[in-house]
């Protein structure tokens, strides 16, 4: 998994392991970066790394099914629209829809997800944007009044 470019101005806030959920299933591992502007995700499908330690010749056919491989998928905080949680087996999920119809589903931890969920409200705060409550586990970004 590569690193990310920083921006001029721009600081890494959080770099934190994930697991990626599509649809019912954990189907990617990644790295998660919260920056002061942006929130970047960098993944890698689970059945393409288990091919890899397999064979090159498992890795090469399983590379041609659409969902495996590396993927990045980032939004700037300036465009998150809602953040909500859901339960995933016995840890909870952060989600986020990414404005192109798609939606980030990364599971953490309890203690991991109240520490990013703190960042990300500060980094939020200092972009003029707040996390306003629409229930106990669903909150939109507004403009901080």
């Amino acid at each position: 998994m590569s690193e990310i470019t920083l921006f001029p101005n721009e600081a890494l806030l959080r770099k934190d392991p994930v697991s990626l959920v599509e649809g019912r299933i954990v189907a990617r591992t990644g790295v998660c970066y919260l920056t002061s502007r942006r929130l970047v995700v960098v993944s890698e499908s689970i059945l393409a790394g288990a091919a890899a330690a397999v064979s090159v010749i498992a890795r090469t056919l399983l590379r041609k099914t659409a969902q495996l491989g590396s993927r990045r998928q980032e939004i700037a905080l300036n465009n998150l629209i809602r953040v909500s949680l859901a339960q995933y087996g016995l840890n909870q999920s952060v989600d986020i829809p990414l404005g192109d119809g798609t939606s980030l589903r990364m599971v953490m931890g309890p203690k991991q997800r109240r520490q990013w969920l703190a960042a990300l409200e500060n980094a939020l705060h200092a972009q003029g944007l707040a996390l306003v409550p629409e229930s106990e586990a669903a909150w939109r970004v507004r403009p901080n009044r």
